[in-house]
């Protein structure tokens, strides 16, 4: 999605209104923690304790690509930022998460990332999510997360995120499967600045036999700043069908639109084979067009539109009942001049 233009500078945050929303979506964390966890009991003499641990290293290089900066006339504001499709790069990222059984039918997931640009820019995401079975076939879970990033060059900068979401799944035997929820998210800038964004989505997967299935999903966002509303929508269609040969071809696409001026348009196919009992590899492959209706085109946009294409090679290979191990590889390139290669290796081990 094509970033919005965001000015920063040194301005002073507005701490205690920041503080207040933040201590309210804790406090809301914590009352929905203590009412999932209530069998904590589960843990140890029942033998319903289980412990699975991951840790993520992802390498991206996008050969330097930096955010364009431009002198700004406001004496209080040295540079204007103008936000390009993607970050600054080459980018170091790591991620750590811990999913622990809480019990028959509760699971809770804690997860730490780190992403490192370079030297003057960093960002730090802490998420938990709650899952707690209501019936055999129901599930509710809950999620906050909170994320900060910092870049102290040429100006010194800084942005922060608090997100809660509540939602509910229900799977009868895999042949239906549908999920809702519903997602809060605050936006902090250094000058103050502050952006709400609502965000309501659902999904349902049909199998039209046991080979084929079918999924639609709907997402919503609201983005609310200084009294002004922004309505974006984004509507994913995705087609599985599983062949004798064990390979499974998925077929999808996502089409997205606000009621400014960008609207884009993602198809994307992929393979997944199976070649052995516990080595699994994908091939995909996916094509982005992204172009504005209105008059008006971003100054880091050569042209009407921006087309893309990437390639991704994943690999996951099963070593025992408890190591798993995971290897990526993509290409990505684009008419803006961007090419950029991403790799990753991952570990998991269930204790």
């Amino acid at each position: 999605m094509i970033a919005l233009l965001l000015r920063f500078g040194r301005g002073a945050l507005n701490i205690t209104t920041i503080n207040l929303r933040l201590s309210i979506q804790i406090a809301a964390a914590f009352i929905l923690l203590s009412i999932f966890t209530s069998d904590l009991y589960a843990i140890g003499e029942s033998g319903l304790y289980t412990s699975k641990v991951k840790f993520e290293y992802q390498y991206s290089d996008y050969e330097e690509y930096r955010y364009l900066t431009i002198p700004s006339d406001d004496p209080s504001i040295a540079f204007i930022y103008i936000n390009p499709y993607i970050s600054s790069f080459p980018e170091h990222r790591s991620l750590a998460k811990i999913t622990q059984l809480l019990g028959p039918i509760t699971i809770l997931e804690m997860r730490y990332e780190y992403s490192d640009l370079d030297a003057t820019k960093n960002q730090h995401r802490y998420f938990g999510r709650l899952d707690r079975d209501i019936t055999d076939m129901t599930t509710l879970y809950g999620a906050f997360q909170y994320l900060s990033g910092t870049n102290s060059n040429p100006d010194s900068t800084s942005t922060d995120g608090t997100m809660m979401m509540l939602g509910i799944k229900h799977d009868r035997s895999g042949w239906i499967k549908a999920e809702a929820s519903f997602s809060y998210d605050v936006s902090n800038t250094s000058e103050g600045a502050s952006f709400d964004t609502y965000m309501p989505m659902f999904k349902l997967r049909w199998s039209l036999n046991s080979v084929t299935a079918l999924t639609g999903r709907w997402d919503g966002y609201w983005i609310v700043s200084n009294g002004s509303s922004y309505p974006l929508h984004a509507l994913t269609i995705f087609v599985s069908r599983y062949f004798p040969t064990q390979t499974a071809l998925h077929v999808f696409t996502r089409l997205y639109a606000d009621d400014s001026v960008i609207k884009s348009f993602s198809p994307s196919i992929e393979v997944a084979q199976y070649i052995r009992w516990n080595l699994t590899g994908r091939l995909t492959y996916r094509f982005y067009r992204n172009w504005f209706t209105g008059d008006v085109i971003p100054e880091y946009i050569e042209g009407a539109y921006l087309t893309a294409h990437s390639v991704r090679a994943y690999i996951e290979w099963q070593i025992g009942a408890e190591i798993k191990l995971h290897f990526k590889i993509r290409k990505y390139i684009s008419d803006q001049d961007v090419n950029m290669n991403t790799y990753l290796v991952g570990f998991e081990y269930e204790l």
